[in-house]
């Protein structure tokens, strides 16, 4: 029932593998493809006999992964480059080796990163209860929890996204500082006359896709909330999170899972309650696995545009590790289960099927399942939650131990909030003043102010395009000031003062 679907709403966090986050939904469920709990991995690979740190229910919202180093908190994040996630599926070798056990560096790894230890390294095999996720849980129970969908690179964030939106990351597995140019779903969506928007938080990370910039589809997160009320929803909504500050809602090590988890309600909720509900499909998913422990080795890939990586060596024939993702419709039967293998370009191939939309970016979309299999009821379900199960954190966990230094990824948002506000200035657009170089921002919070500033540049552009009006900036008041005694006293002493020379 693919046809009833005609909008697309796809909610994209950072950094989490499926058998961190729902892996433990195997325990309630014996159809998904999740943790035993017997799951293990070496302290050294080289000594499969040795020492081996088995999986457990037990992760954190926040302080898994950041630790006290000389008196200051540091960010111990996961390895998630491509040569960490090479090194967790298959050392001690550099690759596949026929009757190797795979999946088994994982700890190694984490133990061999910047600040990390010894006595750190076991916590990359910590996983969440269904519990502790009750937003992501009641989405997988009561919609459908997909148990293959994989990331499209073996490496980090920069590579992944761009496959959501292009099925290609121009041959590259790393981070480069540049913005790209390909044909992205966002064109071919036009080209068919249909509505696109990506919502963001503080910063979209796909602002590094240049034919974009003037594309006019970039609102902030606010704006989703009130188009969903309003009946303005496009066709097609990407949503991107908060990347920066204490409420920070990326889910990215080491940031609060109770804040992603949040946002996931709030995006499902305001769906749920808008006239769209009969008409859409909502995907959340996960932009890679962060280098957290999953036991599934992902298998083989078509190379989408016949470049290859050539530092690191890689030729995109085989896809990256697991990442949790749920689809919700009222057309999924509750409790759906799915096996087939997705991987992000899986998204842009349904939307192509979807609305006939022109041929394939490229190979890689041009191949491979859709998600109509999942969209098999008739008529709409009416017994969808309204409301989901929000997560209970403890007073501990309120206020994780921050400051800590900006994370890999923060850094990367900070150069392409750099190179847009330079595009900016040569459109002659009013350049962001700041008071020092990004680089030398080291707290989340000065760096959020940047890059939010830049983002509110960037809507406005979008604005202006579209020829609406900004929502005009609050006026900022000065606090009235508390009046003391003694100064009340004194106008009262002046007062009387007054009165009396108008008497004489």
């Amino acid at each position: 029932m693919l046809d009833k679907v005609q909008h697309f709403i796809v909610l994209m966090l950072e950094n989490r593998s499926f058998d961190h986050m729902l892996g433990y939904l195997e325990a309630a469920d014996s159809r998904i493809d999740g943790l035993n709990g017997d799951e293990t991995n070496p302290v050294d690979p080289r000594l499969p006999d040795g020492t081996r740190v088995q999986v457990s229910p037990d992760a954190r919202y926040t302080g898994d992964f950041d630790r006290t180093v000389n008196g200051k908190v540091v960010d111990v994040g996961p390895g998630h480059e491509f040569t960490d996630a090479i090194e967790q599926l298959y050392a001690p070798n550099a690759g596949p080796v026929t009757g190797a056990v795979p999946n088994q560096g994982f700890v190694a790894n984490y133990g061999r990163q910047a600040n990390s230890s010894a006595a750190m390294a076991p916590r990359i095999m910590k996983c969440f209860a269904p519990e502790a996720l009750p937003v992501l849980t009641t989405l997988a129970r009561e919609f459908a929890l997909c148990d293959a969908w994989f990331s499209s690179v073996p490496g980090p964030t920069w590579p992944n996204r761009l496959f959501v939106h292009a099925a290609t990351s121009d041959g590259l597995v790393v981070h480069k500082k540049k913005l790209y140019g390909m044909r992205t779903l966002y064109d071919l969506l036009k080209a068919k006359d249909l509505s696109a928007r990506i919502y963001a938080g503080d910063i979209a990370q796909s602002l590094l896709l240049k034919r974009l910039l003037f594309s006019g589809i970039f609102r902030m997160m606010d704006a989703f909330y009130a188009d969903a009320r309003s009946g303005k929803l496009p066709t097609y909504s990407f949503i991107e999170p908060d990347y920066f500050g204490g409420n920070a809602t990326d889910q990215h090590p080491p940031h609060d899972i109770a804040a992603g988890e949040n946002l996931i309600a709030n995006v499902y909720e305001a769906l749920r309650a808008s006239r769209y509900w009969n008409t859409s499909a909502l995907i959340v998913l996960y932009d890679e696995h962060g280098g957290l422990y999953d036991h599934v080795t992902p298998g083989e890939a078509v190379n989408p545009d016949g470049k290859n990586s050539g530092d690191p060596a890689f030729d995109f024939q085989r896809l990256g590790l697991r990442v949790p993702a749920v689809v919700a419709s009222p057309y999924i039967p509750r409790g759906t289960v799915d096996h087939t293998t997705y991987d992000h370009t899986s998204i842009i191939r349904t939307v192509r099927t979807r609305f006939g939309l022109a041929d394939a970016l490229t190979r890689r979309d041009s191949v491979g399942p859709t998600l109509d299999g999942l969209f098999t009821l008739a008529t709409p379900r009416d017994d969808a939650p309204l409301k989901l199960p929000r997560p209970k954190r403890s007073a501990a966990l309120r206020k994780p131990a921050r400051p800590a230094p900006l994370s890999d990824l923060q850094r990367q948002l900070l150069d392409l909030a750099d190179m847009v506000a330079a595009v900016h200035a040569r459109a002659r657009i009013a350049p962001i003043r700041k008071a020092a170089a990004p680089m030398k921002l080291a707290d989340e919070e000065s760096a959020r102010r940047y890059v939010s500033a830049v983002y509110a540049e960037q809507t406005a552009v979008s604005d202006a395009l579209h020829g609406e009006e900004p929502a005009p900036a609050p006026r900022p008041t000065r606090p009235r000031r508390k009046k003391t005694a003694k100064k009340k006293a004194a106008k009262k002493k002046a007062a009387r003062k007054k009165a009396t020379r108008k008497k004489r």
